[in-house]
């Protein structure tokens, strides 16, 4: 199972630092031509980043994915041709400001006749957004081509766009529809950035607390945020340990009557037992 913990952000022209982020730790690493490049150099930007991901993905490497911009816009289309005229391209894109399903697929069918195998990691950044999460998750179920491999809730853009703080209560709402719909999915869910790399204490709470919810990974921006964010979202020995007891003991006895540490181990704490061994770093 792909691990998708942590994602770690770049500006697009940082091109000198393709090799800091692929030795960075994280689960994916993103050049940006979203929020990290100026509009004005966003073509330049273009130029510049996309050989950075000539060859094939190896398995000791994160997943290189570029964020474009969005669909809609001008910038998004040329990035969106620029991807698919390449003969490599990245391991997979972030979709910014995605408001309905339509916008995924479309993209997917773009991308289909020279990158069938790309990911599609969907950002919700607004209201809207949220209001059709569960069909944006599912947009590519059943669909050759691209898939939806992460539902990524922006929640600094979404915060703006509602006019609240980032605080636990204000995201709370949007983060459980964010959870909701990647698991009727069978996706990823990822949330969004803790922006104070010297308040370590902060983002471990808030990690550990969206990890509790059912998130699998976190965003940054900074490189030593990383091993804070991957100890939450990587199961303990001691769950391991239970988990593997758990599965032992249903396998023993199919009838649900199984009993582990007193407590009785059915279907519904065999599949909870199941997600945490996949969750394990190989």
């Amino acid at each position: 199972m792909t691990l998708r913990r942590s994602v770690l952000f770049y500006p697009a022209l940082s091109t000198e630092r393709w090799d800091e982020a692929m030795a960075s730790g994280a689960d994916m690493i993103v050049f940006d031509l979203e929020d990290g490049t100026v509009p004005a150099r966003r073509a330049e930007a273009r130029i510049a980043v996309l050989p950075l991901y000539a060859g094939p993905h190896k398995a000791d490497q994160p997943l290189r994915l570029l964020r474009v911009n969005n669909p809609r816009t001008e910038d998004g289309l040329r990035d969106l041709l620029a991807v698919a005229d390449c003969a490599d391209a990245p391991d997979g894109l972030i979709l910014p400001k995605i408001e309905h399903a339509e916008e995924v697929r479309w993209v997917a069918d773009v991308l289909r006749p020279r990158h069938p195998g790309l990911e599609l990691v969907v950002l919700i950044e607004s209201p809207r957004g949220i209001k059709n999460a569960m069909e944006i998750a599912c947009s590519t179920a059943g669909h050759e081509g691209p898939q939806v491999t992460c539902l990524f809730l922006g929640t600094a853009d979404f915060s703006a766009s509602i006019g609240s703080d980032l605080g636990w209560d204000a995201l709370a709402h949007a983060r459980a529809e964010t959870v909701l719909a990647a698991q009727e999915a069978g996706i990823d869910a990822m949330d969004g950035v803790w922006f104070d790399p010297s308040d370590e204490a902060g983002l471990i709470d808030e990690a550990q607390r969206i990890a509790a919810m059912g998130f699998t990974g976190k965003a940054s921006y900074d490189q030593v945020q990383i091993p804070h964010i991957h100890a939450a979202f990587t199961p303990a020995p001691t769950q391991v340990d239970w988990a593997e007891r758990v599965l032992a003991a249903a396998a023993a006895d199919p009838l649900g009557t199984a009993r582990v540490d007193g407590k009785m181990v059915n279907e519904s704490i065999a599949r909870r037992a199941r997600r945490i061994l996949d969750r394990r770093p190989a």
